[in-house]
């Protein structure tokens, strides 16, 4: 029960940290800690698939948090729980942000984490359907695809989108003007890739045997000699509690919900917060589960004249087995497409110098009578959007010493003026896309929001009181120069030894529409930083 490495959280970002570490030339032992099971469900590796396994509880889980308005019920925070995280579950959107986003990063004194720090990386992940360039990456071990659906309403989309002034383009990785395209997905031959598939069942699967995974096993604490973190605490499939040590270090990488909850009961945080769950004080860190950021959706579907789509073909059992048997027999069609057809990012207003907002389309409609993400009988036009890097904060913190407690979230949304101006204008901007064109002559209608929702400040408050989170929060151990930050800029946390944080977490500030990519982009520096101080 002794290891070189202990990883905690077999999730987007933990994947790549274990796998890249087990693959060292001088094969340290490695061991992979997660909650969650193996996924065998063969739906976990059909791209479309991820509309049915985000239903049930089986690989997730299921936050509440704070209600978001004093009259409104808590809302629910969806996370990935079996090996590869949220990434087995998720959308596959492959967003990576921006130069002008990462070296703001860098800029606010985390040196190694500017442009020129993180493309290599991220081309060493990619295999790219569009080849290699100075910006893409090809034969790294993650798939990412971009594909033309070849959809006649997607088509529409697209050319309403150009009619408004928005560049078509190949890549949206490879610009940060306002552009549309069809969406980079992790997908490689009609098969979700994730960081789990790319980088641990390789190291798994190879003669030295280093990498041991440990699935179904709860970490409750991290263990102390002085200052130093030795260890962990975990409890197995059977109840029973077993004590890991770590020669090197332990690198938590369980999110920005499960990681500052797991310092908080092994003492690292705020001296109020630890004190009313019980827990004494090791080290003092202020900002533990603090400055949490989430983007906050603002949603419009509309329905189509010919209710032959795409929607219509995957939402009745008729349709669902004709899909089925050709992704059997070919590896293609809808179900072997990426989550979101088309995505976009644009300016909320035209002063702006590049673009603060992300919309996505899809050429299907949802149940609006469903609360899981169950598609329509009938042809539609889904649209969402939300601001790229909101300013609001809220928080995560523990509400007991015990792993099985819940945490307390406090979601915040849009309190800061520059997230409601961000937001204001979008429904506007959407209906403008929509009557452009080839596309306003396929739409019957808007089935939501409706005309009651028409102004800005209507549009703000339809948000607040009906978007969503889009799961993407990071922040709650956030990096920083300063002694109140959580991490330092090569992810040690501040006041201790032998312990790192890598997962979304530890960025400060949104540096994409998504926060996939980012997050396995920490992982890959993290092991870097590992490997340079063995």
């Amino acid at each position: 029960m002794e290891f070189d490495y202990i990883v905690v959280g077999a999730g987007a970002a933990g994947c790549v940290v274990a796998g890249r570490l087990a693959a060292a030339g001088h094969r340290p032992s490695v061991l992979l800690i997660e909650y969650g099971g193996r996924g065998r469900n063969p739906l976990l590796y059909i791209p479309k698939g991820f509309y049915y396994t985000l239903r049930g509880d089986r690989y997730l889980y299921r936050y509440q948090t704070r209600p978001v308005t004093p009259d409104g019920d808590p809302e629910v925070w969806l996370r990935g729980r079996v090996l590869g995280g949220s990434a087995a579950i998720n959308g596959m959107m492959w967003t990576r942000g921006a130069a002008a986003d990462w070296d703001g990063l860098a800029a606010r004194g985390n040196p190694g984490w500017g442009w020129a720090d993180v493309l290599p990386a991220y081309r060493a992940m990619e295999d790219h359907s569009l080849g290699p360039s100075d910006l893409r990456g090809a034969g790294g071990p993650l798939g990412v695809s971009v594909t033309d659906t070849g959809d006649p309403v997607t088509e529409a989309i697209l050319a309403a989108a150009v009619g408004r002034g928005w560049k078509h383009v190949e890549d949206v990785n490879a610009s940060d003007a306002e552009r549309i395209g069809f969406t980079p997905s992790t997908i490689r031959n009609g098969r979700r890739t994730n960081s789990y598939t790319a980088y641990v069942r390789p190291a798994r699967t190879s003669a030295t045997g280093n990498l041991t995974v440990a699935t179904r096993t709860r970490v409750g604490l991290l263990l102390f000699d002085g200052r130093r973190v030795i260890g962990v605490r975990i409890r197995d499939t059977r109840g029973n509690r077993h004590d890991v040590s770590a020669r090197n270090e332990v690198i938590v990488c369980a999110g920005t919900v499960e990681t500052p909850l797991l310092l908080e009961r092994s003492g690292i945080g705020r001296g109020d917060v630890l004190r009313a769950i019980g827990v004494e004080t090791r080290v003092e860190s202020p900002n533990v589960g603090e400055r949490v950021i989430e983007q906050r959706g603002v949603a419009l579907q509309v329905t189509l004249k010919d209710d032959n789509g795409a929607a219509r073909r995957l939402s009745g059992l008729p349709g669902q087995a004709g899909e089925g048997l050709r992704y059997l027999l070919t590896g293609k069609g809808l179900l072997a497409t990426a989550g979101y057809d088309l995505v976009c990012q644009f300016r909320s207003d035209p002063a702006r110098e590049r673009p603060d907002v992300q919309g996505l389309f899809v050429p299907m409609a949802l149940d609006t009578a469903s609360k899981d993400m169950k598609l329509a009988r009938h042809a539609g036009i889904l649209f969402m959007a939300y601001p790229i890097r909101p300013r609001t904060r809220g928080s995560v913190h523990a509400s007991g010493p015990g792993p099985d407690d819940a945490p307390v979230i406090d979601a915040r949304f849009l309190e800061a003026e520059a997230d409601r101006a961000a937001a204001a204008p979008l429904l506007a901007i959407a209906r403008d896309v929509l009557a452009t064109g080839p596309v306003a002559a396929l739409i019957a209608g808007e089935e939501f929001p409706g005309p009651g929702v028409a102004t800005a400040e209507q549009t703000v408050e339809y948000s607040r009181q009906t978007g969503t989170g889009l799961y993407h929060a990071v922040g709650s151990a956030a990096m920083g120069p300063d002694d109140d930050d959580v991490v330092d800029a090569r992810l040690r946390v501040r006041g201790t030894e032998g312990l790192r944080i890598a997962d979304a977490s530890v960025l400060p500030v949104q540096v994409a529409g998504n926060t996939a990519a980012p997050a396995m982009l920490v992982g890959y520096r993290a092991a870097d930083l590992c490997l340079d101080e063995a």
